[in-house]
């Protein structure tokens, strides 16, 4: 046996695993809920087309769904019963969810969820209607959407359980809210475990605002998700814009940004503990019972999460590809060629075909580029892994701070000496396009692309870079690709975030096509249905 005890915490998370609470969750021999292959390959083929052209994390995509569904059902549907058949329904066709494996019984779990979130809106209507101030439709709109985000992610817990999921994340919390200690600022413990929270939510399980947005609310309103009474709902509606604010808050405040930064560096440890814990919970001795046996699958583990790494990468950079390919095309036929045939009345093949080639390209290089993480990267896990999981070479706790104000003077000349390189990040490549005679409307495309690609990029790296914990060091090189692409990178962090606003592909799916497609899939459903009961009539 190894002199090396787990502690406390640790040794009831794996437990936890161990005693696997969601394993049986859809195990029952009541009736289940099951759709037709045709329909569902139909549905699944319309959800990878729409999911083309809204490039959105795969863990995602099945609660963003919901949140779609949930919007137009509620629009048309007067049945909070039916909205829940029709919700299941619809996951299980678009593959987001098993066929023929969910009970029907899920279905009135479903409805009562929903009816509390419709009274919820229907209340907070009501307040809003009485409430002299007059805050506008666009703020009842963003009420609803936020309402709506917080009733997804609820919804897809209950569909898809992650208790051991939900454990292994205050786990992780707990640890960032010991390990950090604030350096400039006094804030009381909940306030520390709110910050700790959404780094780890941010960091570990890549969570978008809703997600966020419902672990704080499930946090600090966990009687809402018990037994929600109608004082209660009352009461949320009428502080709804309080609560809101508040959560906003606390999701931008500079703190959680501190905490953030600390996680990034070391968030590796903590996808590889919940790898092998998760691996190993059918016979967590074999990895547990001694110390070396731990430090072999940690080491299994990184092997396996460097290649997974590279697998979904590449994944991504297709999908990342296909979609600025898409909308490269179609912007090239609405915008370039029209411009260079009409108005200067000569097309410039060659500048039409960097512009379709060029993106798509680049997006290849910067994904297929990616190194693995090396040996020692793997060693320092290890050891850090350790470090959680005995506490016996727990460092001192690190000390984090917000970003704080500098002196004005130095602050307008950084921003001053920033807006330089600003200009002349672009500048450079303005001239050497003018120099190819690009036409006006061929650079500014140009221009969009190179900066969304290399934040794209950016950001499906983060992939591979989450599994490095041994810091990078830098050169005269890199600093100078840093000062020069940083603009660039920003430039397409601000456009990818306005276009997912205005992204007219979607609004074409969302708002014209996925209605009457999804009504015509229902309709069908019930034809085959029909022509079933005929055929065993006969037969």
């Amino acid at each position: 046996m190894s002199n090396f005890q787990l502690t406390e915490d640790v040794k009831n998370l794996v437990n936890l695993y161990h005693s696997q609470p969601d394993k049986d969750y859809n195990k029952t021999d009541s009736a289940k809920i099951k759709v037709h292959d045709v329909t569902s390959t139909m549905a699944f083929l319309y959800e990878k087309i729409r999911n083309t052209v809204d490039y959105q994390e795969e863990h995602l995509l099945r609660k963003n769904a919901i949140a779609r569904i949930l919007k137009r059902r509620l629009a048309t549907e007067k049945s909070e019963f039916n909205v829940a058949k029709s919700l299941i329904s619809e996951l299980i066709r678009a593959k987001y969810l098993p066929n023929d494996i969910i009970p029907e019984s899920r279905i009135s779990k479903v409805e009562d969820i929903i009816g509390k979130y419709t009274l919820l809106l229907n209340e907070t209507s009501l307040k809003k209607a009485t409430n002299k101030e007059g805050r506008g439709r666009d703020k009842e709109e963003k009420i609803f959407d936020w309402i709506i985000g917080i009733a997804s992610c609820e919804i897809e817990e209950k569909l898809v359980p992650r208790t051991c999921e939900n454990a292994f994340l205050k786990y992780a919390t707990e640890i960032v809210k010991q390990r950090t200690v604030l350096a400039n600022k006094k804030i009381s413990e909940e306030e520390k475990e709110i910050f700790s929270l959404i780094a780890v939510l941010r960091s570990l399980t890549k969570s978008d605002s809703d997600l966020i947005r419902y672990q704080l609310f499930k946090f600090q309103h966990s009687e809402w998700f018990i037994a929600p009474s109608e004082d209660l709902i009352k009461r949320l509606a009428g502080n709804i814009h309080r609560i809101i604010g508040k959560i906003e808050s606390q999701i931008s405040h500079p703190l959680g940004e501190a905490h953030l930064r600390y996680l990034k560096g070391n968030v590796a440890y903590f996808i590889i503990l919940q790898e092998i814990i998760d691996k190993n919970k059918d016979n967590p001795e074999r990895v547990f019972g001694h110390h070396l046996y731990l430090e072999d699958a940690v080491k299994e583990s990184c092997s396996k999460k460097y290649k997974e790494a590279a697998v979904k990468l590449k994944r991504s950079a297709v999908r990342s590809i296909l979609y600025i390919f898409a909308t490269k095309m179609v912007l090239a036929l609405v915008l370039e060629l029209p411009f260079d045939k009409y108005i200067l009345e000569k097309v410039d093949y060659f500048a039409l075909m960097v512009n379709i080639i060029f993106p798509p390209f680049l997006m290849f290089l910067v994904a297929f580029n990616i190194k693995v993480p090396s040996k020692k990267n793997t060693e320092k896990i290890v050891m850090g892994i350790k470090e959680m999981v005995y506490g016996k070479l727990a460092a001192s706790p690190q000390r984090i701070k917000s970003v704080s104000k500098r002196n004005s003077f130095f602050s307008r000349l950084f921003k001053i000496f920033y807006a330089l390189v600003f200009l002349a990040s672009f500048g450079i490549v303005i001239f050497v396009l003018n120099e190819l005679n690009f036409s006006v409307v061929s650079i500014i495309l140009f221009l969009f692309f190179l900066s969304v690609v290399s934040f794209f990029g950016i950001r499906i790296s983060q992939t591979a870079r989450e599994l490095v914990v041994i810091e990078k060091k830098e050169g005269i090189k890199s600093f100078l690709a840093d000062l020069f692409s940083l603009p660039i990178i920003q430039m397409g962090r601000w456009l990818s975030t306005k276009m997912s606003k205005i992204n007219i592909f979607v609004f074409v799916f969302d708002f014209i096509i996925e209605a009457p497609f999804k009504t015509f899939v229902e309709i069908f459903e019930d034809w085959i249905g029909f022509m079933k009961e005929k055929k065993e009539e006969i037969y």
